[in-house]
């Protein structure tokens, strides 16, 4: 398992469409969206696709976002 690869925090629902434009044809469902501070978005892309992912390196990569 490779885990979290790239990590953007989004802000506003533009942004947020355009990250979905941008990604919209890669294959698999690799990356996660959770809550972030203040009512924010924070997208976690994986390595693989995120059904084989461990949960913990997803809680360590929102960790590190939430931290800064």
């Amino acid at each position: 398992m490779t885990g979290a690869t790239q990590i953007a925090h989004i802000t506003t629902k533009q942004d947020m469409s355009r990250w979905t434009r941008a990604h919209a044809d890669a294959a698999g469902i690799t990356w996660s969206v959770v809550a972030g501070p203040g009512g924010t978005m924070i997208i976690v892309e994986h390595g693989q696709d995120r059904c084989s992912l461990d949960p913990r390196s997803l809680d360590a990569a929102i960790a590190s976002v939430s931290a800064e």
